[in-house]
């Protein structure tokens, strides 16, 4: 965005050492345009660095296998920190969130350059740098997860209730998403979590008593589900989850430990009454044959048969080619 003075003319815009464009400024059409730009950026940042990460390690434990295809020769190379330097004194990125997200960026990648260095030399791998490699892109990951928080929510994309991104914005979301996992190739999945019994909540204590439930299990999912997940409130007390870079055997390892989670964390509601909560949890992968309206659907069907089969447990869409299933099929919990 631009400031009270007349902006000046953008740079031209640069080739990263990929041979992709970089982007030449944030928007200079307002406050909206500009905060869109740079979650566009935060969520391009994620989405790289997981695939950094994954050819880090892959060099580290791989050394001497040959590299896929479509994997560039440069290991340090992404676009955020040159879009950093570009656009740092915009006045919505010139703040100490964002120059502690630049920041730790740069100290992901210095150690990953120092492994990847050492171990071209020697042969080996120091696990004191490979461990604070691995606790700098979980900080990266966080910080840009609470910033994308925060511009969400001056763009009112979050629940005002629960915190977690709204209705409105996950359809564009998902849809995206879905596209992602198309063109890569990559697993993505969609969770749906139901409260159990949330009408006796409500009946029994209060629509108050039921907002704090519902605010303590956005808080439970939100703090429990992977850096790069994403949260929405669904509608009423369902939550949806997107879980990009998951099969189904990671999506129900997560969706299991966040249903153990809930059922071990009962809500102490204002009057001082402790209640257990439970849910129910369905999930479908994503495939290039379905919408995110079915794909969604799918999920729902996978709900009702954790509620079917007794709440308080998770079932998956095991069906993504719409074949018959066998007889007696298993589905996982």
């Amino acid at each position: 965005m631009s400031d009270q003075s007349q902006p000046a003319k953008a740079p031209p815009a640069r080739s990263n050492r990929k041979g992709h464009e970089m982007p030449e400024s944030v928007a200079d059409g307002g406050m909206a345009d500009a905060e869109r730009d740079i979650l566009a950026e935060l969520e391009k940042a994620l989405g790289e660095h997981v695939s950094l990460l994954l050819r880090w390690n892959r060099k580290l434990v791989l050394p001497y296998a040959s590299a896929p295809e479509d994997t560039d020769d440069d290991d340090h190379d992404c676009d955020f920190g040159a879009w950093y330097e570009l656009n740092r004194h915009n006045r919505l990125i010139d703040q100490p969130a964002m120059h502690a997200l630049a920041a730790t960026h740069k100290q992901l990648h210095d150690s990953a350059k120092r492994l990847l260095t050492a171990q071209e030399v020697d042969g080996d791998i120091d696990s004191a740098e490979f461990d604070m490699m691995s606790l700098r892109a979980e900080s990266f990951f966080a910080q840009l997860r609470r910033l994308e928080r925060a511009f969400r929510t001056a763009r009112s994309d979050v629940d005002p209730l629960t915190g977690t991104y709204n209705r409105q914005t996950m359809l564009s979301d998902l849809n995206s998403e879905r596209e992602r996992a198309i063109r890569t190739n990559v697993p993505t999945a969609i969770a749906l979590v139901d409260l159990d019994h949330f009408k006796a909540v409500n009946d029994t204590y209060g629509h108050q008593s039921g907002d704090v439930v519902l605010q303590s299990i956005a808080g439970i999912l939100q703090s429990h589900v992977r850096p790069f997940d994403k949260v929405y409130r669904y509608g009423g007390e369902e939550f949806l989850i997107c879980l990009p870079n998951a099969d189904m055997k990671q999506c129900a390892r997560v969706l299991e430990r966040l249903r153990r989670v809930i059922e071990a964390s009962p809500v102490s509601l204002t009057d001082g009454t402790i209640l257990p909560v439970t849910a129910s949890i369905g999930a479908a992968p994503m495939t290039k044959t379905r919408s995110v309206e079915q794909i969604i659907e799918k999920a729902d069907k996978a709900l009702y048969a954790a509620k079917e089969g007794g709440r308080n447990r998770v079932r998956v869409w095991r069906n993504p080619d719409g074949k018959p299933p066998p007889q007696k099929q298993k589905q996982d919990t």
